[in-house]
């Protein structure tokens, strides 16, 4: 049986079972068990899924997007930066691999362009009865700061898709699918809150010994925060397998 059809009869047995439990709070997001590296350290990382969609639903896939550094917002202690995310990072780009770990979804992949890994999804398999936590885990190595920069910390801003029912971007709510994204980039993936604290964030600090500020910087330096484009979500946000979209439909 092709993965495409192994993952959508995954899903739909999953999401036809009604599970009567005690959910956990909706405030809990998904976000990164390690959210603040220190740079060129590399780490073994897991995206941790805190609750379903709702008390009686089950997670039964992810889509995961990190900022690809092409056509990405850049702000510098909260302004507009014009330049590129090399201005701050030396080695962005390729910096997460997919760890193969069937825990909770059978099937997995990373997302590649241009030779660069620049998100993965994972469903099917048993997927996550909402009073559970759930986990994918990667292997993610802290890009290196820029050494001619004032860049004290770079936040880079991961966008998440909990799936608990495939269907297309027009029947989105809360009860098929949980978004941990951007509300302001207006893409049919976007959350909506009336505050932009969708993204999970994961935080490369600058080594201070080794790669100290320079002379003409402050002295806390500058806080840099990359976004992914609404191009960039709108291209790979979508779980593509074998040339075909089996999410959302």
């Amino acid at each position: 049986m092709k993965i495409v059809n192994k993952f959508k009869l995954a899903a739909l047995s999953l999401t036809a079972i009604m599970l009567v439990g005690v959910g956990q709070s909706v405030s809990a997001h998904t976000r990164l068990n390690v959210a603040t590296q220190t740079e060129g350290v590399r780490s073994i990382n897991h995206m941790v899924i805190s609750h379903g969609c709702n008390e009686n639903s089950i997670t039964v896939g992810t889509s995961v997007v990190f900022p690809d550094g092409v056509d990405s917002t850049i702000l510098v202690n909260g302004e507009p930066h014009e330049g590129t995310v090399l201005d701050f990072l030396t080695n962005y780009g390729n910096n997460a691999q997919l760890i193969l770990d069937r825990s909770a979804f059978d099937l997995m992949d990373e997302k590649i362009v241009d030779g660069n890994v620049v998100g993965y999804w994972a469903g099917g398999g048993p997927g996550m009865v909402n009073r559970l936590n759930a986990t994918t885990s990667f292997r993610h190595t802290a890009a290196r700061i820029e050494s001619t920069s004032c860049a004290s910390s770079v936040a880079i801003k991961v966008s998440v898709a909990d799936i608990c029912e495939i269907t297309d971007t027009a029947s989105f709510n809360d009860d098929v699918v949980r978004l941990w994204t951007h509300n302001d980039l207006g893409t049919p993936f976007d959350r909506v809150s009336d505050t932009d604290n969708g993204p999970a964030t994961f935080t490369i600090t600058r080594d201070l010994v080794n790669n100290p500020l320079s002379e003409f910087c402050s002295e806390e330096g500058d806080s840099v925060v990359v976004k992914p484009s609404a191009a960039q979500i709108n291209r790979d946000m979508p779980i593509v397998v074998d040339g075909q979209q089996i999410w959302p439909q």
